[in-house]
């Protein structure tokens, strides 16, 4: 299912009667609605979430001094005994439940993916009552009971054949505090255990806000590592809500940056854990971010991103509007009530047309699975830096200037490619010696190198760049210079004076002092920009409407020489994706508001039957390329 090109789309799931209290408020008749609705948008997954305190009620009995005395179900009955003699403490009745919704899923052609420790959901805490005071990531009693919970559970499901993965739960990172690992020793009994008890389906790790942290690493961070979930998961996951992840709200929904959000943090996690990853969670959350029109149009351009990008697929949050709800979460939480594909009438949203749509898109055309998607160069990720944002203003710069990138972190040898990327250089200890002068190796045999800087050391310096470092200022200020013929302004929070000492000077500030320079190192080319293309495309409002990717454009011409197509418009970006040695595909997306019309620049090998395409805005064109 995962790792072929097999997209998928689908939502999250809870009954549109009762939302999170689904379970109790059990209604059968409801849910097969909900399905049939979700069924007539070509939905083919719905993640869906067993409630922990509804499936495993367990109780504390105190004595005196308020001492643990004895775990109880249900209030105050003795645990009972399951089938195979032990005691789990899941409920029966919830199991017959949720045997029902499997089967409900499967009569309606829907593929289900499960969070099994589901504590944590929508800004509120759900934990079986014995473990109200502990932390559950910690707590190696609850950690106990969770282990006979996915036992229990899985064994119940695991040769039903509507259930598609398990995952260890939802966002399980927010069930406590716990850090980098902690967090890695509780997924690996999570996922062990899962495994124990179904070894056929993968295990996704339904975890968000990760970053990226070598295994080696023995810094302890609370938020946990991108690299220790791929060690205990098949599959990674993202949850890329614009609201929630850093940068990503700076401009509105539906613009260049926001359909990209998906994408690049995507790619970041497969790039960097080497695992297949799904978008599982991603909404517009609450009608202030962006009307009803907008949300659908953003919705199509991600899928289609994603879609692009060998992203596995894109699960909405959520399926049904939950808006006449008033318990907590819905009490306290503006941004859990109206962000269904259905409304509270079971009226269909634009962004459930355009779940239809792209499932039609696809079913019409021949390559429904593309094939794997093109990089162009390798964006090297190091320590000290903001990694997030330098990896996502390296894309959304080089998918403006035309090209591709994958992303690693400095710790792993460098991947194969005749252009690397060295993004917001920062801090004192960054890439690691060995690894910088590899990487300069590569250079000198022939390949391309760019480098931004932000503030902190390189060394060596001078012969590598072919400039001298006069000094650094550690201020914050902002100075210009001229990319290309448009003059670029950029913010800073330090500030590298340099000389050239060899290298060509490509641009000066307003002072003369270069900022852009290009040096000849035996067979291949660096590039040294002193400030930052990426922080200013990321942090500031609308920044995708000026040239900043003239940056890019410069340091790649050899790169986009090679390219098979290029579109020419810095909002119409293009993946391709290779069928054979004599044919491609080259999906064009028109990631702006206005229909574009391009006629795109083929390589003189290749062929096009198509000479200049119109695409409406937040939409694709499928172009077929012959050798």
């Amino acid at each position: 299912m995962f790792g072929k090109q097999q997209f998928v789309t689908g939502c999250n799931y809870w009954a549109s009667h009762a939302g999170i209290d689904m379970w109790k408020k059990w209604d059968a008749n409801t849910v097969e609605e909900d399905f049939a609705k979700m069924e007539s948008i070509h939905l083919e997954m719905v993640r869906c979430f067993p409630l922990w305190p509804d499936f495993q009620p367990l109780v504390n009995m105190s004595s005196g001094q308020n001492n643990p005395c004895e775990l109880r179900w249900k209030g105050e009955q003795e645990i009972p005994y399951d089938a195979d003699g032990g005691q789990s403490g899941v409920d029966p009745e919830m199991l017959e439940r949720f045997r029902f919704l499997c089967d409900c899923a499967l009569r309606h052609h829907i593929k289900l993916g499960v969070g099994l420790i589901t504590g944590w959901m929508s800004g509120r805490l759900y934990l079986p009552p014995a473990f109200d005071h502990c932390n559950p990531l910690r707590d190696p009693q609850a950690i106990r009971w969770q282990l006979k919970f996915i036992k229990r559970f899985v064994t119940e499901f695991k040769d039903h054949p509507a259930i598609a993965f398990w995952e260890a739960g939802n966002e399980c990172n927010c069930l406590g505090k716990a850090n980098r690992f902690e967090g890695a020793l509780w997924t690996r009994a999570i996922s062990d255990a899962i495994r124990a008890a179904d070894s056929s389906r993968p295990v996704l790790s339904g975890m968000h806000s990760l970053i990226s942290n070598p295994v080696s690493s023995a810094t302890s961070p609370e938020p946990w590592s991108i690299q220790d979930m791929a060690e205990d998961f098949d599959v990674l996951t993202t949850h890329p809500y614009p609201l929630f992840t850093p940068y990503c709200a700076v401009d509105r929904l539906g613009s260049i940056k926001s359909s990209f959000h998906g994408a690049a943090e995507s790619r970041l996690y497969a790039d960097i854990g080497k695992r297949p990853c799904i978008a599982e969670e991603l909404g517009s959350l609450a009608p202030t971010l962006g009307n009803e029109k907008r949300a659908g149009e953003y919705l199509y351009n991600t899928l289609l991103n994603l879609w692009a990008h060998d992203c596995e697929g894109l699960l909405w949050w959520c399926a049904f509007d939950q808006v006449d709800f008033s318990n907590p979460p819905y009490q306290w939480c503006a941004t859990e009530r109206q962000l269904g594909l259905f409304r509270s009438d079971g009226s269909r949203k634009p962004v459930a047309e355009a779940m239809k749509r792209f499932a039609e898109m696809r079913n019409a055309i021949p390559c429904k699975n593309l094939p794997k998607f093109s990089t162009d160069a390798v964006c090297i990720l190091t320590a000290s830096q903001d990694s997030w944002m330098a990896a996502y203003g390296s894309w959304v710069l080089a998918k403006q200037a035309g090209f591709d990138i994958e992303f690693q972190f400095s710790d792993e040898p460098l991947r194969e490619s005749g252009a690397y990327m060295l993004p917001m250089l920062t801090g004192w200890r960054n890439i690691p010696r060995d690894r910088y002068f590899e990487l300069m190796h590569r250079v000198e045999k022939g390949a391309t190198l760019y480098c931004s800087f932000e503030h902190g050391c390189i060394s060596p310096f001078d012969e590598f760049f072919g400039v001298t470092a006069e000094y650094q200022e550690y201020a914050p200020g902002r100075c210009s210079a001229v990319i290309n013929g448009t003059e670029l302004d950029f913010n800073y929070d330090a500030k590298l004076t340099i000389s050239a000492a060899g290298a060509e000077v490509l641009a000066v500030d307003e002072e003369g002092i270069p900022v852009f320079t290009r040096f000849r190192l035996g067979k291949g080319s660096v590039f040294f920009m002193t400030h930052s293309p990426e922080r200013q495309i990321i942090t500031r409002k609308r920044a995708v409407e000026r040239p900043y990717f003239e940056v890019y454009r410069i340091w790649a011409e050899e790169l986009l020489k090679n390219r098979l197509l290029l579109s020419g418009d810095p909002a119409v970006t293009v993946t391709l994706h290779s069928v054979s040695d004599h044919e491609a595909v080259a999906l064009l997306v028109n990631n702006g508001e206005k229909t574009a019309s391009v006629t795109p620049t083929v390589h003189p090998s290749w062929k096009s039957s198509v000479q200049t395409i119109e695409i409406p805005p937040h939409d694709a064109f499928i172009l077929p390329l012959k050798k």
